[in-house]
């Protein structure tokens, strides 16, 4: 959800007010820039490249999202808002549009049919599993009908010789086929990898400023931090996060099946939902302060 111009009953920002932004959020600026930095510059994104991307996303946001009711949104009030200079206001705004192919795809034909194969009661075992598929079934549930249950312009074998390349699909010495993933995660292929983490991360930041902004009713954002681990702790930390957070995703990707069936043909039904969990870990710099620190004070949660 964007932030739009603030409400009254929401806290005033400081770009639509000419006061200065709050300190606090300038660090927290900061603090999550540190990650997306390193890994522009690992893929060679330098600061012009940036710089020129965050101009024309400025301009782009305060066009869509802070026009004032029942006026036209011009040069001089993007400028104001933004900092933007008004002949780059107006260059920007004259461009064609750039296409984004990559970050307005459609989830991947394989992306469905691994989600098919995990929500349909035809394709589950008694415990609600993915159950083994043959390639071909007369009449039954087969991998070949999971496929065309979806599409008919692709031909099932060729999926599913990519979906064994990616080792998603492992098949049996019997020819049965095993979902080897409790969920789409894509490995390797990096215009997959980019979609889905401007995908995740452009919603997370959503949800957060949403919530900063004081929107009601707040999205649900939590998270939990520990310091002072082992490296065994962490594994084991690792193992659990991974195993509660895939069954809370499988179980909510069945109910959202069930419910997008049942809103099918409304005319209400044009909302999107996200709903993700991460987990991080690294190495904790050197910080003598923490020495004398209390057991206990290790743990932090919001």
């Amino acid at each position: 959800m964007p932030i739009r111009s603030p409400e009254p009953d929401r806290p005033k920002m400081a770009g639509s007010t000419g006061a200065a932004p709050p300190p606090a959020l300038l660090t927290a600026v900061r603090r999550l820039l540190v990650p997306l930095v390193r890994t522009l510059i690992g893929f060679g994104i330098s600061w012009p490249m940036l710089a020129n991307l965050l101009k024309s996303v400025y301009v782009e946001v305060a066009e869509r999202g802070f026009a004032l009711p029942g006026k036209p949104m011009t040069d001089s009030r993007i400028t104001l808002l933004t900092g933007v200079h008004r002949k780059d206001v107006s260059q920007i705004r004259s461009a064609p549009p750039v296409a984004e192919a990559a970050a307005g795809a459609a989830p991947s034909l394989g992306a469905q049919v691994l989600s098919r194969w995990l929500t349909e009661a035809d394709f589950l075992d008694a415990n609600g599993r993915p159950r083994p598929l043959p390639r071909v079934s007369d009449g039954g549930p087969g991998f070949e009908a999971l496929v065309t249950g979806i599409s008919k312009d692709i031909r099932p074998r060729a999926l599913l010789d990519e979906l064994l390349h990616a080792g998603l699909v492992t098949e049996r010495p019997d020819g049965l086929l095993d979902l080897a993933e409790a969920a789409h995660v894509p490995r390797g292929d990096l215009d997959k990898l980019a979609y889905y983490y401007g995908r995740n991360l452009a919603d997370h930041l959503a949800a957060s400023g949403h919530n900063l902004a004081g929107g009601a009713p707040p999205f649900l954002e939590r998270a939990l931090a520990y310091d002072r681990l082992s490296p065994d702790s962490v594994a084991v930390l690792r193992q659990e996060a991974d195993r509660l957070g895939m069954a809370m995703l499988v179980e909510l990707n069945r109910l959202a099946a069930d419910l997008a069936d049942g809103d099918a043909g409304r005319d209400n039904a044009g909302h999107r939902f996200t709903a993700g969990i991460y987990l991080y870990d690294e190495e904790d710099a050197a910080d003598p302060a923490r020495h004398d620190a209390k057991s206990g004070e290790g743990a932090a949660a919001s």
